[in-house]
């Protein structure tokens, strides 16, 4: 009874999370919820990916006004990653997966810069490269 009476208690138009979508995207978001809330901090594990307008996010608000994008909204995940996998993907094709067994998967254009050391065999499309000495 007394845990009823302290959730009534609080105030009834605050909701902690809502699933919004980002009018302004960038660093500091706006997000379109029940008006447009604008500069909303982004919450990052490791992976910063910059909401961009039109992207749909769940934003966590604070009783003291503080406001959170904690990440984009995806439908449906993609059916390739198995559990415990890493997949980022802008959705225009550009891939990287960190899959179960140690492989990195690059998809799209991958370019290089500086020095790139390779330790171990070279395969170009199944076949082992062995530059001319």
């Amino acid at each position: 009874m007394w845990l009823s009476e302290k959730k009534g208690s609080r105030d009834e138009g605050f909701n902690n999370a809502v699933v919004g979508i980002v009018t302004i995207g960038g660093a500091k978001p706006s997000v379109l919820v029940d008006g447009e809330v604008r500069n909303a901090d982004l919450l990052c594990s490791g992976a910063v990916r910059l909401p961009k307008a039109g992207d749909e996010v769940l934003l966590v608000r604070s009783p003291d006004g503080e406001n959170i994008a904690v990440g984009k909204v995806e439908a449906t995940p993609s059916t390739e990653i198995e559990n415990g996998e890493i997949y980022l993907t802008t959705g225009n094709g550009g891939i990287i997966r960190l899959k179960n067994n140690g492989e990195i998967e690059l998809s799209g254009t991958v370019v290089i810069s500086g020095t790139t050391k390779i330790v171990g065999d070279l395969l170009i499309n199944g076949t082992a490269f062995s530059p001319e000495v």
